[in-house]
């Protein structure tokens, strides 16, 4: 007698029998009762949570000879077919390998003829993400103008890939992961079912590990079943997916709780020996840490941590997954987990600088000062006026700016100038005597920003004025030439 593994036996033969896609049964039923079977569907979601399943179960419901509550009878000829992949009106079509244009085309060609045995045609394409763009474009013109009695199911565990416009030609369904409620429901069946003696933790680690669907479940408890020698067992389950067994999980908590740096390292070093993965093992103990969390935060009683632990449990919670996201990707784990264990030794520490980061650091300052104030008054009363001098002693560049942003009439003439000072005196020298009598006007706005000091302006004299002068000592030259001459002005050369 040939063996039938658990994921095929046990395979839902009916939309009844479905686990965890209530919306798509539900929705699918309706349209076979109500004839409103849409001519192309889209199934898309994760591996093994039933999508091919379904595809199969709805083929049957529209070709069976004896129909019961809009399910199959899974007893008549073409049930029977349909279930062992015979009947010749169900093409099933893997795209990882027919995924050309020419595969799409004997499709389209096929779908012109009428059914041969039962009442639709039914073509399942699995994988239909991996159809290549010409194959898309061939399937498109099948899917907008379908001839009757033909129904495409287009299976994909990712639905971005597959293009727009075969999209708004399909109704799309998306499946979801099954619940770990909903795969132990599944598991205890299969076990009653075959009468298997199992342990109950055995079942709920199964159920809590696996993170893929039902067909990946029932293939590793057929597996684990068959590993222990027809029973299911929490070392079986645990050799089998690696994980590190209970015991070793409450030591590493309790060196967390007691800060226990040494012991701790050597826990790593032991499992390594034993051959355990250090990953799988972090991440079952940032799965216990997020537990004693929440039953401490909810006021629940946890087997280790007490509500004294919170803040630091939280702290080290963060740091532990930081651990966790670095030990992925290095390629000796162990020395960043060992690294992110010796920071427990200085958990103390660590914390008052969080503290002091988010803003504590002024509250302690306000303190520190209070205390000297009650020791050493005299300092205190200085202080005051120390910052009060400093205030006042401003540099002299920020005092420009700000007369510059402030006083428009001067701010031109200022920015030009060339400024000095010592203790008593603000020297400034401007480009020309036009621009020191502007400033000379306005003194007054000067003595605002240097009221404690004198304020000196000069300026070179003016190239006109110049001019001016070694034109009078010509004249002289030649009123000495011509004694008795004398110069007239403009007026008195108009009277003459």
């Amino acid at each position: 007698m040939v063996y039938e593994a658990f994921s095929r036996k046990y395979r839902p033969k009916s939309f009844k029998e479905v686990i965890g896609q209530d919306f798509v049964v539900k929705t699918l039923k309706n349209a076979v009762k109500l004839n409103r079977v849409s001519h192309a569907y889209i199934f898309a979601g994760p591996r093994g949570v039933g999508k091919t399943t379904i595809a199969r179960i709805l083929a049957k419901t529209l070709n069976c000879l004896n129909p019961q509550d809009f399910e199959p009878c899974n007893k008549c000829e073409n049930c029977l077919e349909i279930e062992k992949g015979s009947f010749p009106d169900m093409y099933e079509i893997d795209a990882a390998s027919n995924r050309g244009i020419d595969d799409i085309r004997t499709i389209r060609d096929n779908v012109n003829y009428q059914p041969i045995k039962g009442k639709y045609k039914i073509y399942i394409i699995d994988e239909a993400h991996m159809l290549t763009k010409e194959a898309f474009n061939a399937l498109l013109k099948t899917l907008e103008e379908p001839p009757p009695k033909n129904i495409f199911i287009l299976a994909t565990t990712e639905l971005y890939k597959i293009p727009e416009t075969i999209k708004s030609r399909c109704q799309v369904f998306l499946f979801k992961p099954p619940t770990k409620s909903q795969i132990k429901a599944y598991l205890l069946r299969i076990l009653e079912n075959e009468k298997i003696p199992y342990e109950d933790q055995a079942v709920d680690l199964l159920s809590q590990e696996l993170e893929g669907g039902m067909r990946d479940s029932a293939s590793l408890l057929d597996q684990a079943v068959t590993y222990s020698e027809g029973r299911l067992t929490v070392k079986s389950v645990e050799e089998i997916l690696g994980i590190v067994p209970l015991n070793y999980i409450k030591k590493a908590l309790n060196y967390i709780k007691n800060q226990e740096v040494q012991p701790f390292i050597k826990l790593l070093d032991e499992l390594e020996d034993l051959g355990y993965d250090l990953n799988i093992f972090w991440k079952e103990l940032l799965t216990n840490l997020q537990k004693s969390l929440i039953n401490i935060a909810m006021e629940n009683p946890d087997e280790i941590f007490s509500q004294e632990d919170l803040k630091s449990l939280i702290y080290i919670k963060d740091m532990f997954n930081k651990a966790f996201i670095e030990a992925r990707t290095f390629i000796n784990p162990k020395d960043i987990y060992q690294v992110y264990i010796l920071k427990l030794n200085y958990l103390d520490s660590i914390k008052s600088i969080s503290q002091l980061l988010s803003g504590n650091i002024q509250l302690q300052k306000q303190t520190e000062t209070k205390e000297e104030k009650a020791t050493t008054p005299q300092t205190t009363e200085e202080k005051p006026k120390e910052r009060a001098e400093e205030k006042k002693e401003l540099p002299v560049e920020k005092i420009i700016a700000q007369i510059i942003k402030n006083e428009k009439v001067i701010s031109v003439v200022i920015k030009e100038a060339e400024i000095t000072q010592d203790e008593n005196n603000i020297y400034i020298k401007l480009k020309n005597k036009e621009q020191e009598e502007i400033l000379n006007a306005h003194i007054d706005l000067l003595k605002k920003y240097f009221p404690d000091k004198n304020i000196h302006t000069s300026a070179p004299q003016s190239k006109e004025k110049k001019k001016e002068k070694k034109r009078d000592e010509v004249v002289d030259k030649v009123l000495e030439l011509f004694p008795g001459s004398k110069i007239l002005t403009y007026k008195e050369k108009e009277e003459k």
